[in-house]
């Protein structure tokens, strides 16, 4: 069988969003606290009106909306992730952390036809860019199962199932090789 004696490979796709997640949690907490500072500063002035604090407090509830979006999906972006390829199949990793559940699938190369990579334009017509996919043909019925937040099955129902792993730009070649290392039978 190929890919038996092969020493598994592990592509690590925890920090992709790290960076974004940073910079919005950083701006909506800045953002609440100065609008919160300066209506407190405001506020019993002569010159303030209906409109100024209608504007503040809508701000203020946006800013505090996202700060809540971003420490509700914190788990889900600093778990361990992932994926596991060995000799007996592939393994879509995104661990349990606190409120965020298991995501991990495990996929056996029985049930594996093919794997392809490939970029998709995504965005409106001016604001189009390429996101690099990998895609798994596969086998198997993957109903009510949840998949990591970075891969999604497509058309679930009747196998086959194609399982579209996004790790960003530059990773995929990493999952690509991790695959061609182990299957590269499977590989096209």
């Amino acid at each position: 069988m190929p890919g038996a004696s092969v020493e598994s490979q592990w592509v690590n796709l925890r920090w992709r969003r790290i960076p974004a997640w940073i910079a919005a949690t950083t701006a909506s907490v800045v953002a609440g606290v100065a609008i919160a500072l300066r209506m407190v500063e405001e506020v019993g002035k002569p010159y303030i009106g209906a409109s100024e604090i209608t504007g503040g407090a809508v701000f203020l509830v946006a800013s505090a909306a996202v700060a809540v979006w971003m420490a509700a999906v914190a788990p889900r972006v600093f778990t361990r992730q992932g994926v596991a390829v060995d000799g007996i199949g592939i393994a879509l990793v995104q661990a349990p952390a606190l409120w965020s559940p298991d995501r991990t699938v495990r996929i056996p190369w029985d049930a594996v036809r093919s794997i392809t990579e490939r970029e998709v334009l995504v965005g409106r017509a001016g604001d189009r860019r390429r996101v690099a996919k990998v895609s798994l043909l596969v086998d198997a019925d993957l109903n009510r199962i949840a998949v990591p937040s970075w891969a999604g099955a497509a058309a679930p129902g009747p196998p086959p199932v194609r399982v579209e792993i996004t790790p960003g730009n530059r990773r995929r070649h990493k999952v690509v090789q991790a695959f061609r290392t182990v299957r590269p039978d499977r590989v096209a």
